[in-house]
């Protein structure tokens, strides 16, 4: 079982409610779920939808076609109606259908002039009742439904509260036009809205009155449930995250104590939902700290905080996207040259600049291992799925401490923003590295040793010095060129002592089967596409694998190189313009990724686009451009 659905309306209408009310249906009702919500970067009025998709199995990406689409406004339905499989079902107020579908200010020049051009070559027309007609034609089914009218009738509520009240109206219709009984979206209902008694009793009163209606229009006009999908079996215990959430719970299992941040999207989140949480506990429930969340005047106070909490002995972390992690950047070279624990949770977005601020890219991998002047050693992991976004919290404040180093933790909108259904986390062992002993007559915070790691101490504890120039051992500034050398090289020599201690696990993942022709090779949230999409692409008989690339630096040249020598052809999948994943590996390998296939839309590259775009390299193509999704 494979259910798609896609929620659309006006930016501010609800939708995101919309989504997570379906998503908290559909996870109740016993299915794996994954959501993207796509949003304009403005306020109010331009289209924003969720893509949700649910199965039996687990699922890392959405795809197309879609069964279903809901519409809250006639923009929805111009901007996915194409979306639509061969028997799906469009959903729209029955008040909508003399709407015109050309006359749509919110819309974006460019895309109205394409609609128009696409309603002209297929000779539609230019009404909602016009466009139903065509797709009815098409073989896809639609159902005008008179939402206010029922409800008013049903629950004798105003129109106030009927509009309050129509995003839940809309997921109720998708919901049980695909058979879900009434009782779990009254769970679902009850669940979001668990401290809004006032809101649960009208979300529910909406929903009765839907759910009615419907049962009356199967009467009328024959089954329109289609009975998609029973009950999942008991999966035990799981969580409903957002990236942002699985990221915070992490850092809080992690015993973060300082998190500092400026808001920006898609990162603000992940400090909102820290600051939630104001009580920690151990594993006895008692409560054993509490974190801090400072929201500073910019990202280059924020991660100067976090550097200096790192000092006095406190787990610290920032979070920022790529306009605030371009001001960060001299603070984190501060933090490399005076081998400082901090974790930088970066998500990337559309850039350069201000770019795309709500929308998916991974274009920062090469910025985020080479940012910064001089050369410092720093670690860049990667994470592809919300369970590695939670664990590898923990891992990369472990990997600060444990190698005294500035770890970047690197994620994307894709997995910030998109909702999936996780395991609950165990909660792993806290490293906190090489400690002094305490007391010591003649402390040197950067002796050099055997070991390239120096043993700590927090401020205070001993006599210690700090500067943004280099230093000897104690920490004097200092332009000795052999004390120069000597220091560079305990820095630097960091990298071959984490590619040894750090796991193959860490580094890098091989999905399919190991006697592979075919390697395509990625990383971040594209893995999700990759993987879901593989037995499709074993299915036509192709021998081919997936490798996931976690650690970007220092690079796993071994292990990588490997992987790579076995195949037969390799192809780069990465949602930016250049291949920069496939750029590096040739950088550190000397092995070329001569096929890619790229998207620098915005939007997340998905199932169909993958198993589409191996076709196309299969038949020659070396550069393969993916432009799917509004």
């Amino acid at each position: 079982m494979d259910f798609n659905l896609i929620i659309g309306g006006p930016q501010g209408g609800g939708i995101e409610t919309a989504g997570m009310l379906a998503v908290r249906a559909l996870a109740i009702h016993g299915l794996e779920v994954f959501a993207n919500r796509e949003y304009h970067s403005n306020i109010k009025g331009k289209h924003s939808y969720s893509h949700i998709r649910a199965s039996y199995e687990r699922i890392r990406s959405i795809k197309y076609p879609v069964d279903f689409v809901g519409a809250l406004d006639v923009e929805t339905i111009a901007t996915h109606y194409k979306d639509l499989r061969p028997g799906g079902i469009l959903i729209h107020d029955a008040a909508l259908l003399d709407k015109p579908i050309t006359k749509l200010p919110p819309m974006e020049k460019e895309r109205l002039e394409r609609l128009k051009a696409e309603l002209e070559r297929d000779n539609i027309g230019t009404t909602v009742k016009e466009l139903d007609e065509w797709l009815e034609r098409k073989g896809k089914v639609i159902l005008p439904f008179p939402f206010s009218e029922i409800i008013a009738e049903k629950t004798k509520l105003a129109s106030p509260m009927i509009e309050r009240a129509m995003n839940t109206a809309m997921t109720t219709a998708l919901l049980r036009g695909a058979g879900m009984p009434i009782d779990t979206i009254f769970e679902a209902i009850d669940s979001l809205f668990m401290e809004k008694a006032d809101a649960r009793e009208l979300n529910r009163a909406v929903a009765n009155a839907v759910s009615d209606g419907f049962d009356e229009l199967s009467k009328t006009k024959g089954s329109v449930t289609k009975g998609m999908f029973e009950k999942g079996p008991s999966r035990g215990k799981r969580m409903l995250v957002a990236g942002n959430d699985a990221v915070a719970i992490g850092k809080l299992i992690g015993g973060l104590r300082l998190q500092t941040y400026y808001p920006i999207t898609p990162a603000a989140d992940e400090s909102f939902v820290i600051e939630q949480h104001s009580s920690l506990f151990g594993p006895e429930g008692e409560i054993v700290g509490s974190p801090i969340v400072i929201q500073a005047e910019d990202e280059i106070s924020a991660i100067c905080m976090a550097i200096g909490g790192a000092l006095t002995g406190v787990r610290a972390a920032t979070c920022t996207s790529g306009p605030g992690f371009s001001l960060m950047v001299e603070g984190i070279g501060w933090a490399g040259i005076n081998e400082v624990p901090v974790v930088i949770t970066y998500y990337q977005r559309g850039g350069p600049s201000t770019g795309l601020p709500t929308r998916h890219s991974q274009s920062d991998l090469l910025f985020a291992i080479t940012s910064g002047h001089g050369e410092f050693q720093r670690i860049v992991l990667a994470s592809g799925s919300h369970q590695e976004a939670l664990e590898d919290s923990l891992k990369c404040m472990n990997f600060a401490e444990k190698y005294q180093v500035p770890v970047i933790h690197l994620l994307d909108k894709g997995i910030a923003n998109c909702v999936t259904t996780i395991s609950p986390p165990s909660l792993g062992r806290i490293d906190r590295g090489k400690r002094i002993v305490k007391g010591a007559w003649e402390y040197s915070r950067f002796a050099f040793g055997e070991d390239p790691v120096s043993p700590r101490a927090f401020l205070g504890e001993e006599l210690m010095w700090y500067t943004g120039d280099e230093h000897d051992e104690s920490g004097h500034i200092s332009e000795d060129p052999e004390n120069r050398r000597r220091m560079y090289d305990k820095r630097m020599s960091k990298s071959e002592k984490i590619l040894k201690e750090v796991p193959d696990g860490d580094k890098a993942v091989l999905f399919g089967d190991g006697d592979f022709e075919d390697l395509l090779v990625t990383w971040g949230v594209t893995t999700g596409a990759a993987v879901d999409a593989l037995p499709e692409l074993q299915a036509t008989g192709s021998k081919i694998a997936v490798l996931q690339v976690r650690m970007i630096e220092p690079f796993p040249v071994d292990l990588v190189s490997n992987y790579l020598s076995k195949a037969r052809s390799a192809i780069g999948l990465e949602a930016n313009y250049m291949g920069q994943l496939a750029e590096l590996i040739g950088w550190k390998t000397g092995l070329k990724i001569k096929n890619r296939i790229l998207k620098y839309t915005g939007r997340l590259i998905t199932q169909d686009e993958v198993v589409n775009a191996y076709m196309r390299v299969k038949g020659g193509e070396e550069r393969v451009i993916l432009t799917g999704g509004e």
